[in-house]
């Protein structure tokens, strides 16, 4: 049986949520992040996802990058 550890952090951000995940990679234990964002705009519900295949050692590493990728997206699409 495979475990499946994953991890997830949610923040607000210039009035988007970041729902940050990161998942471990069982073959290679590296771990791999992951990314929605989520807002409102004229009553109706948008969101854009990033997904990356790089890897980290840790998932704190994971979940600090993908956060600050997301914060990146944002500041550039207001």
């Amino acid at each position: 049986m495979s475990i499946i550890t994953t991890t997830m952090a949610n923040l607000y951000y210039n009035d988007r949520l970041i729902i940050a995940f990161t998942s471990l990679n069982q073959s290679d234990k590296q771990w791999t992040a992951g990314a929605e964002i989520t807002w409102r705009r004229d009553g109706r519900r948008q969101s854009h996802s990033i997904g990356l295949s790089d890897r980290f050692k840790s998932s704190e590493d994971a979940e600090k990058f993908v956060i600050n990728l997301a914060k990146s997206w944002i500041d550039a699409n207001p």
